[in-house]
């Protein structure tokens, strides 16, 4: 795809389409020397993740959460838009959007529909979208929201000090590996392979709303405006 523009501060645009049509939308906040990407609803089923990145971009906006001055802070609170409006883990074309990255490991084999990884790497328009977004952005630090049955701060790249901080305000492990294999991700195509400190924050599986706010506000403020250069 084109090269992705930007939001500027404070102001949200649309950077594609899903397969059926719906807006994938980009916010920015903040006009600081660090730039971070946090990303919501790349798993549909996942709501807990887009949720709060919902909440949490609405507080940045209406000025309830403000961010250090050294940030400039990009939202994509749903980047399987199809997959979120339908509680579908999977894109509008069945491809799991977190096997489908154009990583070194990338495999067409699978043994569980849930984890189809396309075609070909890369070969989604989610995934396209990914790859821009950071390419444009150049964040100095990727946090993607998700859920598990075992919560944790999965941390991929050279960034357990970060995860740890993450860990203080949350109560969850540190973990830099989630127990199984997962090619095609973002953890691997961002944080081991571009060395871009990348976190998927896995709150719990059927968490409220509410309490999952609660408890990982303050650990994705921390996480996000972690680095200071």
């Amino acid at each position: 795809m084109a090269k992705l523009e930007l939001p500027a501060p404070e102001k949200t645009v649309t950077i594609g389409k899903s397969i059926q049509g719906l807006d994938i939308q980009l916010y920015c906040s903040g006009n600081g020397p660090i730039s971070a990407l946090l990303i919501g609803g790349v798993h549909g089923d996942e709501p807990e993740g887009y949720l709060f990145a919902e909440r949490f971009m609405q507080e940045v906006q209406t000025g309830s959460l403000t961010l250090p001055e050294h940030l400039k802070l990009y939202i994509c609170p749903r980047l399987n838009p199809d997959g979120c409006a339908v509680d579908r883990r999977t894109n509008a074309r069945n491809v799991d959007l977190n096997r489908n990255l154009p990583t070194g490991d990338w495999t067409a084999d699978f043994t569980n529909p849930r984890y189809f990884p396309g075609l070909s790497a890369g070969s989604e328009i989610e995934s396209e979208i990914t790859v821009a977004m950071i390419e444009a952005i150049k964040p100095r630090m990727i946090m993607s929201l998700h859920s598990y049955e075992h919560a944790m701060i999965n941390y991929n790249g050279d960034c357990l000090d970060l995860a740890e901080a993450m860990a203080r305000s949350n109560g969850l492990p540190p973990k830099s590996d989630i127990g199984y294999p997962t090619p095609g991700s973002l953890g691997t195509y961002a944080g081991w392979e571009r060395n871009i400190p990348t976190i998927t924050l896995e709150i719990l599986r059927g968490q409220l709303p509410d309490d999952a706010y609660t408890q990982h506000r303050m650990a994705a403020l921390d996480g996000l405006s972690f680095y200071r250069s």
